[in-house]
């Protein structure tokens, strides 16, 4: 039962906030909770599962919580390691021997460097999610996709946060533990520790009050989407598969941080699920030099020392000139945080060992920004208390303008150097299947009705309509609302809609170039077969 300080704190005021910010962003559906002292003290339910229905939203309805999967991958590879199996110091190859990454220095990557996101190596987002929420390939190749991503910066000199090495992870503890991730993952952790309703795989389906997915337009409304392939029996499923509800990551977030405190007092440690969360929460490369106060990366979580700015591993900072410093005007507190985004799904979590707090969001919707950081941060400042306050509503209002102005400067910037006319060879030219990433990714060019068209991986569903833009180059652009439509992560890196094609005298169009990650600028060649 809350008290009368946690009612102030978190009654009616707190409630029409984060109605604001959803409305505000073109949120669908949210679940929120709090929890002090090892005791839920808020929970708030705004909007709809089902929008369509009126469904609404409550505690036990099911989520994709996307990257917060990759805490419960931390504390797998934690259990394997208190049972001996594996250590953090071990090379990838001595349990996934065809793990050898393209870079010679990468290649000699531990599992730590995985964990930390330290690897250096380029995130190639667009090569594993397509249009339609799709998975672009299949968890088989998950070893293979690693060896072809190449070295953004070396071997652990900062943090480049990435899906892929947690995808590999998810592999490495099939292979460690005798059984695939998401079974270990059940039966080590949910099931023990009551999560009766976080899904690991959709093979048969979702149950009931599960939430459906949506990705707002520029009007702020909801629009409904295919609910994405991601699970975790599946490609990256270590990475960013899981789906829960608000009362099963409350069951996480209090049994996570009672093992923390029964770690300093051995004789009450039996029995925990958690083989040593001081190893799970152990901090693992800085996020952010210089700093004055801590902030780096442990296996799933970001560690963070109020007062701090935060939200680095969403797309708020994008949004807005400098992002607020919670906890403001306060002494030094450790905090544990990620947030998770997929289409159809943002999701927060914070935790806040001394006083067994936690503060956990989901939603049911890519919006405009990253709402369920705006609401985070605000349920950490009325759990806190600082004396210097923040306004989320407004900033989550000033993040949502700023994204559709983004996309108009995008629009421009694209447009930039663009030739009228058409292509200045024969259409034809063009056609053909262009193979990259080492042979695992193809982009195959078809002339239709309307003229050629892209198609990402061969697939019809990931097609888009080449537009010339000038000389041997071509845009696959579209517009803000059939990016939403269409369930696309936005991106607003104008080389990632460019294609350029290579001709060759005699021997015609031999290859294409394509950016499709901004860490690697001058892109990468896929040879014509």
């Amino acid at each position: 039962m809350a008290s009368f300080n946690s009612w102030f704190r978190f009654g009616p005021n707190r409630s029409l906030e984060i109605e604001q910010i959803c409305k505000t962003s073109g949120v669908a559906g949210a679940c929120v909770l709090v929890v002090d002292h090892g005791e839920t003290v808020f929970q708030h339910n705004f909007g709809f599962r089902d929008v369509a229905k009126k469904e609404p939203v409550d505690a036990d309805t099911i989520f994709h919580i996307a990257s917060l999967t990759k805490g419960f991958t931390g504390a797998c590879i934690d259990t394997l390691r208190a049972q001996g199996k594996l250590s953090l110091s071990d090379p990838i190859q001595k349990h996934l021997p065809d793990a050898v990454n393209r870079d010679a220095f990468a290649s000699k990557a531990v599992i730590a460097d995985l964990l930390g996101h330290r690897t250096g190596l380029q995130k190639a987002d667009a090569m594993w999610l397509g249009a339609e929420g799709e998975l672009m390939f299949d968890r088989a190749q998950t070893t293979a996709i690693y060896n072809s991503l190449r070295p953004q910066v070396s071997l652990r000199s900062g943090f480049h946060y990435g899906n892929i090495p947690y995808g590999l992870l998810g592999e490495l503890i099939s292979t460690v533990a005798g059984q695939p991730y998401h079974k270990y993952l059940k039966e080590t952790i949910l099931d023990p520790l009551g999560m009766t309703r976080t899904i690991v795989t959709k093979e048969n389906g979702l149950p009931e009050n599960s939430s459906l997915a949506y990705s707002t337009l520029d009007n702020r409304e909801a629009h409904n989407v295919p609910l994405p392939g991601s699970s975790g029996s599946v490609a990256l499923g270590a990475a960013g598969g899981l789906l829960s509800t608000g009362n099963d990551m409350a069951k996480y977030s209090k049994a996570l941080m009672k093992a923390w405190r029964a770690s300093s007092e051995p004789e009450k440690a039996c029995g925990t699920v958690f083989a040593d969360v001081s190893w799970i929460f152990a901090p693992l490369q800085i996020m952010e030099t210089p700093a004055l106060r801590e902030k780096s990366y442990a296996s799933g979580w970001a560690r963070s020392q109020l007062p701090m700015a935060l939200g680095d591993i969403g797309v708020n900072p994008a949004f807005v000139g400098k992002m607020p410093v919670v906890g403001e005007g306060m002494k030094s507190r450790l905090t544990l945080w990620h947030q998770g985004s997929l289409i159809g799904a943002t999701s927060f979590i914070m935790l806040l060992p001394e006083t067994e707090s936690a503060v956990i969001v989901l939603t049911n919707t890519m919006a405009l920004n990253d709402a369920a950081d705006w609401i985070g941060q605000l349920l950490v400042q009325s759990l806190l208390d600082p004396p210097i306050r923040h306004d989320y509503v407004q900033l989550a209002s000033e993040s949502a303008d700023r994204a559709i102005k983004m996309y108009a400067e995008l629009t421009q910037k694209v447009d930039e150097g663009r030739k009228p006319g058409g292509p200045i060879r024969p259409s034809s030219q063009y056609v053909g299947t262009y193979l990259g990433f080492r042979g695992n990714f193809r982009v195959v060019v078809v002339e239709g009705e309307d003229g050629l068209e892209v198609r990402f991986q061969g697939r019809e569903s990931q097609g888009f309509r080449l537009q010339h833009h000038h000389d041997d180059t071509f845009t696959w652009f579209i517009t803000f609302n059939e990016q939403i439509r269409r369930a696309l992560f936005i991106s607003y890196n104008p080389n990632l809609y460019m294609i350029w094609f290579k001709h060759e005298g005699e021997k015609g169009v031999t290859s294409l170039n394509w950016a499709f990650d901004s860490g690697i600028p001058e892109g990468e060649d896929f040879l014509r077969e």
